[in-house]
């Protein structure tokens, strides 16, 4: 059964936004950044993932990428 949530992301990766419910949790509070599309917000998502992933295999760098933090 398709629910509500579910037709309103199929609707938004139509149009190659990024849905909704990615952007804001339950109560409206923001908990990821406002990319328009879904592609550039994928990418930055990997980009999240790649550096999170060396630290816990290679321990933490001596530089890293500060704005990484504020979006898991």
């Amino acid at each position: 059964m398709l629910t509500p949530v579910i037709l309103e992301a199929i609707d938004a990766f139509a149009d190659a936004k990024v849905p909704q419910n990615w952007i804001y949790d339950a109560t409206g509070v923001e908990i990821s950044w406002q990319i328009p599309f879904l592609g550039a917000w994928f990418s930055s998502f990997l980009e999240r993932y790649a550096q999170l992933n060396s630290w816990l295999k290679n321990n933490r760098p001596n530089t890293f990428w500060l704005t990484g933090f504020f979006n898991p």
